[in-house]
């Protein structure tokens, strides 16, 4: 596996933690109250669509870069 894809997989693997973990607050907040919660989870859900934005950005400037 080369680096290029490596790199792609860590940028998921990110990805789908702060979505869990967005989730997680948002269910926590709805349970236990305390703007902490949703403050962390609308922080989380906002790094995961920049996240996005920069493995897109990745996929493009690698495009014609072999794996």
């Amino acid at each position: 596996m080369g680096l290029k894809n490596i790199h792609l997989l860590f940028i998921s693997l990110a990805i789908a933690t702060c979505i869990g973990f967005g989730a997680w607050c948002v269910w926590r907040f709805r349970d236990a109250g305390g703007g902490a919660y949703l403050a962390a989870g609308i922080a989380s859900f906002g790094i995961a669509v920049g996240l996005t934005a920069y493995g897109n950005w990745f996929l493009k400037k690698m495009k014609g870069i072999r794996p």
